[in-house]
């Protein structure tokens, strides 16, 4: 049994009192999560929204959409004018009008179909932007994480180096194995595959949020550390039907239920009346047409029939889509408030325990105090935990946000009025 001399018994007291210190629970209440974004990253949002083409094409959407909602206004029949000329022995001169009327209120049925569409148009740009908003910051989360996990990557690779050039000049010197020497040089080898694996990591970050970014700046904004805590409508239900995800179900519901009425008004017999007047000769000619459509050799019944049908699946479609998006926003609440939990007990103990673990084991190292293999084993746990606190803030980032956009919330974190957007 090795016995540790007292400065050496001082080392490892502190090395277990930090380990201690990660795993023990929250002691005192956590920073206030209710502060809004900064100020420099809702100005890069909207920077990016003001030309993105996903949110032009929304928009030209919604344009079309109320375009069609006007050309539905109009009447569906417009009037004719009939000029007949006859010469003969008599000269007959006739000049009349005639107008189909909408019997069945096609114009009315079309009407509300566009404005079912027109609804279901502005509820998708409202998700557009909410989308748009997430994907951006998802991926500058990303980006950000990569980054950071590169840095934490050049510092293992430079303590790895150092890890080997202290083993070498102990080996020198006697006082190292060959099997240590090995796993020093081996340990190093690692450190430099992992190095350019992170940098391929790194840039494939940066391209992907490059894609999906109207124009890359010069200088990206850091995202907060500090993100609110989750909080639901007391009425889930009628929050629910207000976001723009279930707006854009309703609406397309609402559309194939109008579209069964416009079928109804198609079957309609819309008679076509006509006046003509004239002469023939010496004498004046008045006339008084009327036609009615015989709608028996196609009663237009299997269009009304396949419209139900398909008013009938979307209305099921949509049931289903509801209930899965209520249990997706119940799972993803809990799982942010189980994250940022998480994150704030990170903040507060792990980052400076590790920090201050790993100056620890070093001054033990360069002492001769531990053997290479324990060297090795408690350096690259205490990277790992960084490494770990880093992935463990992406994903708070990550579903913070997709919680964010499920929400409708996301403009109200970033301080931004997007619906001014879709005025513009």
């Amino acid at each position: 049994m090795k016995i540790l001399n007292p400065r050496q018994l001082a080392v490892w007291t502190h090395i277990l009192a930090f380990s201690l210190l990660v795993n023990t629970p929250l002691a005192r209440a956590a920073t206030d999560n209710t502060q809004n974004a900064p100020s420099s990253l809702s100005t890069f949002i909207l920077s990016q929204m003001a030309d993105h083409p996903d949110l032009i094409a929304a928009k030209a959407e919604v344009q079309s959409a109320k375009a069609a909602l006007r050309a539905s206004n109009q009447a569906v029949y417009n009037p004719e004018l009939q000029v007949e000329y006859e010469e003969t022995d008599v000269t007959t001169k006739s000049v009349g009008f005639s107008q189909t009327i909408d019997w069945g209120d096609q114009q009315g049925s079309r009407t509300d179909v566009a404005k079912a569409e027109l609804s279901k148009a502005t509820a998708n740009y409202d998700r557009a932007i909410q989308s748009l908003i997430r994907n951006l910051l998802t991926h500058l989360a990303e980006n950000q994480t990569k980054n950071r996990l590169s840095q934490l990557s050049d510092s293992s690779l430079k303590l790895m180096s150092e890890f080997k050039a202290i083993a070498e000049r102990r080996y020198q010197a006697g006082d190292l194995s060959q099997v240590e020497l090995n796993l020093a040089r081996l340990a190093y080898n690692q450190a430099l595959m992992e190095q350019a694996n992170m940098m391929s990591d790194k840039a494939e970050a940066r391209e992907a949020l490059r894609a999906v970014m109207a124009v890359m700046p010069d200088f990206l904004p850091a995202l907060p550390e500090q993100l609110p805590e989750p909080k639901l409508n007391n009425d889930l239900e009628a929050f629910l039907q207000q976001l723009p995800g279930i707006r854009s179900l309703l609406a397309d519901v609402q559309v194939t239920r109008q579209q069964v009425l416009l079928r109804k008004s198609e079957k309609a017999w819309n008679p076509t009346v006509g006046f003509s007047a004239g002469s023939e000769g010496e004498e004046s000619l008045v006339g008084f047409n009327l036609s009615i459509p015989l709608n028996i050799r196609n009663s237009y019944s299997a269009e009304v029939d396949a419209a139900q049908q398909i008013f009938v699946a979307n209305e099921q479609r949509t049931q289903l889509a509801y209930r899965n998006t209520r249990a997706n926003l119940i799972s993803t609440t809990e799982r942010y408030r189980n994250l940022l939990k998480a994150w704030n007990n990170w903040r507060q103990y792990s980052h400076d325990s590790v920090q201050q673990q790993l100056q620890l084991i070093k001054q033990l190292w360069q002492a001769g105090d531990l053997s290479a293999a324990d060297y090795l084993l408690q350096l690259k746990q205490a990277l790992e935990t960084q490494a770990t606190g880093l992935e463990l803030r992406n994903q708070l980032w990550q579903v913070a946000f997709d919680w964010m956009s499920l929400t409708d919330s996301i403009d109200d974190w970033l301080s931004i009025n997007t619906k001014l957007l879709g005025k513009n």
